[in-house]
């Protein structure tokens, strides 16, 4: 077909900057689509020009995307206006499903037997649990298992060696440990994970020249999709695929990335003309999602953050409401309004968050008094985690205190340095004597006076605990019986703690909360976090993450606040990688601003201030035209000319890298202040401070967030 006509028939709505990017066909091309922008039609409308205009054979195009549900949706909308005939040539797969068929073709030419990929999830949480308790005293929880397997995936994606698997920091006991065990039981039993289908791939690719051919001539076109949510691994292994013929397009937007957690590596489209040396960079700028001042307040949002291309998101579609500010006064506020606000009617309402736990209080509203509601993908982790289920053994515990099960599982999650010997103590003379445990420990010989004297304020504050309201009793529980020192010393979120505390103010009891917590788990297992549509729901409650991809008329922020979203804000940030959180940080709110078609509710909490809330609220139109009132009555009283209204300042551009990767360069680091640069091996500096010492630090990092800058002369 002649590309005019394709274009006639097939790219007839397309504005300028979508009739390029479905037009671009030779050459590496990095395409960055801004939110709502069209992506997936411009992505299958291109694969269609490449087949009917460029005589491409479908069976020379590889398509690659993040999931298999997204690999399927793509297939099925190429075949919707291009023909079942080519679409069933055309090969459509995640990076994952790539890396298996690599294994497969280099297991069958060579005779060789590639590990059993191991399906079974059981079989694994099986391996990490016998692991976890060889190197800990406790019994993994689901949350720590799932931990565990994060990290696992994190290392593999990231292409970590043994010195950066030692550099992470989690709360796991002994992680290079655990890791190099893991891995040597893989091997021992002739098994591979998901992972490790794309390590083995990567090292095929690598060390053999004819599989990586083989691959290069049957894909002589690459096209990969959600490419700001690729792994380091994973862009290694396009890399070498594409590098023969040069033909990819990579689709993406580095201010969507937020999946850092699973080793997304945004950099790819950082640096994407270094590494494809006379590639083009494609924008697709207009949203056609959302109204005008949804758009318009993401699109100053995200302009401020630090490591991006410049882009400026503009709305397709005009205004239609403002952003909706709820001033409240306290985090409970969020719910009861949230609540009132579905009860009232006025159309579905879906509400985004961070966390799954930050909805349980308003799925606990919403089923007290009859209100629909459908969870997007949840889990039941918060119930296992480590923090509820220690909670649960402290009400049960100061409900029937001779129980030594519970006793053994608690006595140093007072606050107290009390050892293991005084605790089996107190638990035999208890079983003797028919008395608490607690007045047996109080009378042990070998207790210092500090810990009795401790421990008798413990004990006084759980013998008060059955008789007060469910609220009071945790309080109790974390004041009084040394609970939440216990938490500030093991340096634990004490989110989990916060969402109970919301729970129990529900409940006139102890026992009561207790109760409720297995009601509440038994009614999410029952609604199993399928993910499918409800139409009936007039709540859909999701995290922010699982929304990715979606959009809802009404959307509704909660539990944006500092400490949550973000985990941290800027001003506490000091280490490369609270920064990077930081600035996923943002992109996550970003992204959920951006879910939001017609209406966007956020709260404005007083008693928990919120850096990007109040940037938002910063540079609403009332705001804006506010301080230029303000500016305007200062020039008069001081009889000076008004200043031209300045719009908040864009961030510093990044340092560049070359200038710090020089041995001897005289350097400052934000934290550890001035120091020299003593050596640069590709990836790590070496820095020698003036504290006298050398320290590594990731040159791509501290260069794109400024961390580190050239000075003048010595330190």
């Amino acid at each position: 077909m002649e590309k005019e006509a394709f274009i006639r028939q097939y790219l007839a709505g397309f504005n300028p900057q979508q009739l390029a990017a479905a037009t671009a066909v030779e050459g590496p091309v990095l395409l960055l689509a801004v939110p709502g922008s069209g992506k997936t039609t411009v992505l299958v409308a291109r694969l269609g020009y490449m087949v009917q205009c460029c005589g491409i054979p479908p069976e020379q195009i590889l398509t690659m995307t993040y999931t298999v549900a997204a690999t399927r949706e793509m297939r099925s909308r190429f075949a919707a206006r291009f023909g079942q005939g080519p679409a069933a040539r055309m090969a459509f797969r995640t990076i994952n499903g790539l890396s298996a068929v690599v294994l497969q073709y280099y297991s069958r030419r060579y005779g060789r037997q590639q590990p059993r990929l191991v399906t079974d999830e059981g079989e694994l949480t099986r391996l990490l649990t016998q692991l976890y308790m060889s190197v800990s005293s406790d019994y993994p929880t689901e949350s720590t298992l799932k931990e565990l397997r994060t990290v696992i995936t994190y290392i593999k994606n990231s292409m970590l060696d043994e010195e950066g698997v030692a550099a992470l920091e989690t709360g796991l006991p002994d992680l290079p440990g655990l890791y190099r065990r893991y891995q040597a039981e893989l091997k021992r039993q002739g098994w591979m994970d998901y992972d490790d289908q794309m390590v083995y791939a990567l090292q095929i690719l690598r060390a053999v020249p004819p599989v990586r051919a083989w691959f290069r001539q049957k894909y002589r076109y690459l096209c990969v999709d959600e490419a700001q949510d690729t792994s380091r691994i994973q862009h290694e292994i396009i890399r070498l695929l594409a590098g023969e013929h040069r033909n990819l397009f990579l689709v993406g937007d580095e201010d969507q990335s937020i999946y850092g957690f699973r080793a997304a590596w945004p950099q790819a489209l950082m640096e994407f003309e270094k590494t494809w040396p006379g590639a083009q960079v494609l924008l697709m700028e207009q949203n056609y999602r959302s109204s005008r001042e949804i758009v318009t307040a993401a699109d100053r949002f995200a302009a401020r953050n630090r490591y991006r291309r410049p882009k400026t998101m503009a709305a397709v579609r005009g205004p239609e409401r403002p952003l909706e500010v709820v001033r409240t006064a306290c985090r409970e506020d969020q719910f009861t309004w949230l609540f009132r606000r579905v009860q009232q009617g006025g159309g579905p309402l879906t509400v985004l968050f961070r966390n799954n736990e930050s909805a349980l209080p308003l799925v606990d509203l919403c089923e007290r008094h009859g209100v629909g509601w459908q969870f997007k993908k949840n889990d039941l982790l918060f119930f296992s985690d480590r923090i509820v289920l220690d909670v649960q053994d402290l009400l049960e515990f100061a409900a029937d205190p001779r129980r030594s099960d519970l006793f053994l599982r608690l006595y140093y999650k007072f606050g107290l340095p009390i050892a293991r010997r005084h605790a089996l103590y107190a638990c035999d003379r208890s079983r003797t004597s028919g008395r608490p445990i607690p007045e047996e420990l109080l009378q042990c010989p070998e207790l210092s006076n500090r810990v009795r004297g401790g421990f008798a304020d413990v004990w006084a504050a759980l013998r008060r605990v059955p008789g007060q309201t469910a609220a009071r009793a945790l309080d109790a529980l974390r004041d009084g019986a040394g609970y939440g020192a216990y938490l500030e010393q093991k340096h634990m979120d004490p989110g989990k703690l916060e969402i109970l505390r919301l729970l129990a103010a529900q409940e006139p009891t102890p026992a009561r909360l207790l109760a409720r917590l297995g009601e509440l788990r038994a009614l999410l297992a029952a609604h199993g976090g399928s993910g499918e549509e409800d139409g009936g729901a007039p709540l859909v409650l999701s995290t922010i993450h699982s929304s990715k991809g979606l959009e809802y008329d009404a959307v509704a922020l909660l539990d944006v606040f500092d400490g949550v979203l973000p985990a941290q804000p800027e001003a506490h940030c000091r280490t490369p990688e609270e920064i990077r959180q930081y600035e996923e940080d943002r992109r996550l709110f970003y992204v959920a601003m951006t879910r939001a078609r017609r209406q966007l509710i956020l709260f404005d909490c007083s008693a928990l201030p919120s850096a990007f809330v109040q940037e938002v609220l910063g540079e609403l139109p009332e705001a804006r035209a506010e301080r230029e009132r303000q500016a305007a009555e200062a020039a008069r009283l001081t009889g000076r000319s008004p200043a031209p209204f300045a719009p908040a300042p864009e961030p510093a551009a990044p340092v560049p890298l070359e200038t710090l990767a020089v041995p001897g360069a005289a350097v400052e680091h934000i934290v550890f202040g001035l120091g020299v640069v003593t050596g640069w091996d590709g990836r790590f500096l070496t820095v020698r401070f003036r504290d006298g010492r050398p320290r590594r630090l990731d040159g791509a990092t501290v260069a794109a967030h400024r961390l580190l800058w050239p000075v003048e002369g010595q330190p």
